[in-house]
């Protein structure tokens, strides 16, 4: 599975690209995680775009990509938006958390 992540916004206007992150690169643990969290947020059956969520500059927007080898779909959504999007969330930060280190 890959999973690319692209961030941009918040107060100092960032914007970056992580990925992609390939479970099959990663130790056991990490990998299983990160796929746990694309299933925990049943990532393929989300909108293309997550509506609702609040509208304000200062927030960050996210627009995630998940290849499984056989789907690849993405998912865009703004911070602070449903919280449905948590496993979501979590997702984009453990893809940022590997592409840090």
């Amino acid at each position: 599975m890959k999973v690319w992540v692209k961030r941009s916004g918040g107060y100092a206007g960032l914007s970056e690209e992580l990925g992609p992150v390939d479970t099959t690169q990663l130790d056991a643990a990490t990998a299983q995680r990160v796929e746990q969290l694309v299933q925990e947020s049943r990532f393929f059956d989300l909108p293309a775009t997550a509506v609702g969520a609040p509208v304000g500059a200062d927030l960050m927007h996210y627009e995630i990509t998940v290849d499984d080898g056989r789907r690849r779909h993405t998912v865009a959504f703004d911070d602070e938006g449903s919280p449905a999007l948590n496993s979501v969330r979590e997702l984009a930060d453990a893809v940022a958390g590997l592409k840090a280190n």
